[in-house]
């Protein structure tokens, strides 16, 4: 009964015409379980394979490289403009304030005269890395397609991948959106905490997107090194992705 709200909640992540899509190759390899000529590595890309442990991992190096250099631009930024002064001062002017409202709308004022550039930045990056992603994911998955055979047994991945693709989308585009938020809630936070504003809510900024990024590359690279090795009765030896 488990097994069944499991798979239950699963089918709810797919695409309906995906799942009968791949109900019916199920079903024709439940019928003719000996039908297949290649058996030992089904779907199995060595191509696909190389492509995703090297491709999302040259990704992930240069995207690290990229948000270096927003790192250093902002601090230069932020020393040439003083925005750690202004910081200080703005939020002891905050500290002086009892009506709540006033102090949400000066909250934000001080955030968007400051930070919300270095934010919006940030932003961008996980939207072009998010971007190169998706184009190489698209190339890997040409390439595995192409490696498939056409038989239903062929056919049960590819299927599968497919029918998660736009729940895969809706939740990294969940995880782009949620950003705008996520960092003004910490700017809050940051606010009200003893500590040089500047640097705490830098540093954090900085480790969330960097963090972000290495694990959208490691998720992609995860993905498609386990697609790519196909299935069979027996371990498959290639390794999975990066570590």
């Amino acid at each position: 009964m488990h097994s069944q709200n499991y798979y239950s909640e699963l089918a709810k992540c797919m695409d309906p015409a995906l799942v009968i899509v791949l109900s019916e190759h199920l079903g024709l390899v439940a019928e003719r379980p000996d039908d297949s000529s290649h058996s030992e590595h089904i779907s199995q890309s060595g191509e696909a394979w190389l492509l995703a442990c090297e491709g999302f991992s040259e990704l992930e190096k240069s995207f690290a490289c990229k948000l270096e250099e927003w790192r250093v631009k902002w601090e230069e930024r932020f020393k040439t403009e003083n925005t750690a002064q202004m910081l200080a001062e703005g939020v002891e002017e905050l500290k002086k304030i009892n009506n709540a409202r006033e102090r949400e709308r000066r909250t934000k004022d001080l955030y968007h005269s400051t930070m919300h550039g270095m934010v919006g930045d940030a932003q961008k990056h996980v939207v072009t890395l998010n971007a190169r992603a998706e184009l190489l994911q698209e190339k890997i998955r040409k390439l595995w397609h192409r490696n498939c055979s056409s038989d239903s047994y062929s056919k049960i991945l590819p299927s599968l991948e497919k029918a998660f693709q736009n729940y895969e989308e809706t939740f990294f585009s969940g995880v782009r959106e949620s950003m705008p938020q996520y960092s003004y809630q910490k700017f809050v936070n940051a606010t009200t905490a003893n500590c040089a504003i500047l640097n705490f809510y830098f540093s954090t900024i900085f480790g969330y997107v960097a963090k972000m990024s290495s694990n959208l590359c490691k998720f992609y690279s995860k993905k498609w090194t386990l697609y790519a090795r196909g299935f069979s009765s027996r371990q498959n030896n290639l390794p999975l992705g990066m570590p």
